[in-house]
């Protein structure tokens, strides 16, 4: 992106461990713009510039839709996966499944390490038609392993980026361009209501796509993203803390009528995908952010929650912000005991963290600890 290198250091701090965390990250960020900062989550810029799947992945065919989920059912398809086992990490959105349940696939698991990657030999996994592996929270994954695999069994490689729409990887590969079918969730990364895609990177495997699924879709959160676009028009005005202080009544307001502060889980998240593939109107036109200034957005924010960070017992799940990477959010590990701590320090500059995932049903029960701590700040609201 043309950015300069530079290496985070902070200085001293309260508790040695978690620094030595963030001592060890190299940030290429081009430095910090305050434009960059905690306000630009609840009001990120749009414009001038504009891209879509055709620009990102010049050389793949691809296809869009209301939700990645959708994008997952034919993926699967084309790897010949229906009625067929699936191989995916444990640590996964429990919603995933709800992919595979369309198509009557079964789902099997891998374990994941505490640093994301695949914590099994690949030679001791069992054969599926298709295996999972995720980018997550827009970091590239090792895919080494996954190869491995898949030329011992024949399986077919999907590479999850629904975290990174504009990620690369240290070659400057596009993530989800380096697998033979690549899944992408654009709204996590850019404003939209909702958007999903899929690219077969390896058009010469399997048979054309379908062609293109008209845009008229209805998503039924459209009601909830028109109050949050709202609030966005008055957040710069409020800046970031009152930004956050109105969410937090809103939350309160919430809990007073349902009892929770946030949604409650779909019961049938697992088994049902809840509207149709059709995309919304939003996709047709490509997604109104500029790409190059969106990356340094979520680079700098990126910094700039490591620095305010330091010091407290949050501990960063990557301890590097590789080149090319265009972070989701800032992932990080906490026991419970000190999340009061940690929110106050992220609430200080207008931010506050979610924990990630909602753990499958089958693994939920047996789920290791470093499947539990992990939170995340949200670098779009």
């Amino acid at each position: 992106m043309g950015n300069a290198r530079s290496t985070f250091c902070p200085s001293s701090t309260k508790r040695a461990g978690p620094s030595e965390w963030f001592r060890s990250t190299t940030l290429e960020t081009g430095g910090f713009d305050p434009v960059d900062g905690p306000a630009s989550v609840y009001a990120p810029a749009r414009g001038p510039g504009s891209w879509n799947f055709d620009w990102l992945l010049p050389e793949a065919a691809t296809r869009v839709y209301s939700l990645g989920r959708w994008a997952f059912v034919d993926a699967l398809r084309l790897a010949g996966a229906s009625g067929r086992r699936v191989l995916l990490p444990e640590f996964i959105c429990r919603e995933v499944l709800a992919a595979l349940a369309e198509v009557e696939a079964k789902p099997v698991y891998y374990p994941v390490s505490p640093g994301l990657g695949l914590a099994a030999d690949p030679g001791a996994l069992p054969e599926a038609k298709a295996v999972v592996a995720v980018d997550y929270f827009g970091f590239p994954q090792n895919l080494a392993p996954f190869e491995e695999y898949c030329r011992r069994t024949g399986a077919v490689l999907i590479e999850d980026n629904a975290h990174g729409a504009l990620s690369r990887d240290g070659s400057g590969v596009p993530l989800g361009g380096r697998a033979p079918l690549g899944v992408f969730s654009p709204r996590k990364t850019v404003s939209i209501p909702d958007g999903g895609a899929l690219a077969v990177n390896a058009a010469n495997r399997f048979p054309p796509l379908p062609g293109p699924l008209p845009f008229t879709g209805r998503t039924p959160g459209l009601a909830s993203f028109g109050k949050r676009r709202a609030l966005r028009t008055i957040a710069t005005g409020l800046g970031p803390r009152w930004t956050l202080r109105v969410i937090g009544l809103l939350r309160a307001l919430r809990r007073l009528k349902d009892g929770r502060e946030l949604p409650a889980p779909d019961p049938d998240g697992e088994r049902r995908i809840p509207i149709p593939p059709e995309p919304g109107p939003a996709q047709r036109h490509g997604f109104p952010q500029d790409p190059d200034s969106e990356v340094r957005r979520r680079r700098s924010l990126y910094a700039f929650c490591a620095e305010r960070l330091v010091g407290t017992a949050a501990r960063p799940v990557f301890k590097e912000l590789p080149e090319g990477t265009s972070p989701y959010g800032f992932p990080f590990r906490a026991a419970p005991e000190d999340l009061a701590s940690i929110e106050a320090a992220l609430a200080a500059e207008g931010l506050f963290s979610l924990p990630w995932p909602d753990l499958p049903n089958e693994v939920s029960p047996r789920a290791p600890a470093h499947y539990r701590n992990i939170r995340l700040v949200h670098f779009q609201w």
